[in-house]
């Protein structure tokens, strides 16, 4: 873009100093507008912008990807505790009935106070655990609606199910290494646009420029205006060696991204494998947790009937009510820890 500029000067002479043809009181005014033709820093200069506007690009994609990372497993925390809440749900319905049944029979003379009261004493736990699963739920979704700035927000839906990744893992998809890889294209930009510092640029200008003079011969003062143009080459040879340590200060910032750059891949790496071996280690633990959990409630059923029959006594129906709980506590945690690994994988391919 052109410049345009407006200067004016007023200059009080010594008489002592001027001569006969230079007025006491001197002014001058100009008007230009001054054009470059040519400056090798401008094209460079473009190049960075553009490198940057394209870093705000990749930026702007590694906060999404946070932003959805962050939001699905919140998600995932509410949906399991969703879970949590059911479980402990089911067993306070299970202690309910024990309940009226022991309730029944010590009525009836059937049965000891103490097992009266060990059956009241367990109800009453069930009652707290499923209220403790309840809040621990309804905070779980506060924290997803903070997190989406959304008051009214719908309840997770479906059920906690083991999630499945099969793509092809490639870590330059990673948005984080996309943005440090941005910025080491940014850094030598910036180093091309300080070697161009000191190039010679080319402009034109026009001026137009009026002024007080003495009239040759008289000593009358009259103005003279009038418009001149032409072109302005200009060449810094030498700067002090600014030039040369603004450009070692930006290679210096490239060489930085550069190591973090390296750093991040052998981070990138190292997630990925660990990432692998826990999925593979969940995977087994998933399957004992699966026949953990059948044997449990195979036991609870049994264990229940034997206490119909007054086979067996609380006890036993206490500890099988128990083991079957804590099987599917178990459970629920290995497949919500092998889903978060499964979200791992996803936000390592930058997905």
């Amino acid at each position: 873009m052109p410049q345009a500029s407006i200067t004016g000067s007023y200059t009080r002479w010594d008489p002592n100093y001027i001569t006969g043809f230079t007025p006491k009181n001197q002014y001058s005014a100009k008007a230009g507008l001054t054009q470059k033709i040519f400056d090798y820093q401008v094209f460079n200069l473009i190049k960075v912008a553009e490198s940057n506007l394209e870093l705000q690009k990749v930026i702007k994609e590694d906060v999404k990807q946070q932003v959805k990372d962050t939001a699905r497993r919140l998600f995932l925390t509410s949906l399991t505790y969703k879970e949590i809440m059911k479980i402990k749900e089911e067993n306070l319905k299970y202690w309910q009935e024990n309940y009226k049944y022991v309730e029944a029979k010590y009525n009836a003379g059937l049965l000891a106070k103490y097992d009266f009261a060990r059956a009241s004493s367990q109800l009453q736990s069930a009652i707290a655990d499923y209220e403790n699963a309840k809040a621990n739920y309804e905070k779980s979704i506060e924290d997803l609606k903070r997190f989406l700035m959304i008051e009214n927000i719908t309840s997770p839906e479906g059920n906690l199910e083991k999630l499945t990744y099969g793509r092809e893992i490639n870590i330059e998809n990673n948005t984080a290494l996309k943005v440090i890889n941005q910025q080491i294209k940014v850094a030598q930009q910036q180093i091309e646009y300080q070697k161009s510092a000191n190039y010679p640029s080319l402009s034109a200008f026009l001026n137009y420029q009026t002024n007080n003079q003495v009239k040759y011969p008289s000593t009358s003062e009259v103005w003279k205006k009038g418009y001149n143009l032409g072109l302005s080459l200009n060449w810094t040879l030498f700067d002090g060696f600014a030039k040369d340590s603004r450009i070692l200060q930006a290679k210096i910032d490239k060489t930085k991204n550069e190591i973090t750059y390296q750093d991040k891949i052998m981070e990138l790496k190292t997630t990925l494998n660990k990432t692998l071996a826990d999925i593979k280690a969940l995977e087994h633990q998933l399957k004992a947790n699966e026949e953990n959990l059948k044997v449990a409630k195979e036991a609870l059923r049994l264990s229940t009937e034997r206490f119909k029959a007054n086979i067996a006594n609380t006890l036993e129906v206490l500890e099988s009510e128990n083991n079957y709980q804590s099987a599917q506590l178990t459970y629920l945690n290995t497949l919500y820890n092998y889903n978060l690994k499964i979200f791992d994988l996803m936000n390592l391919n930058g997905e």
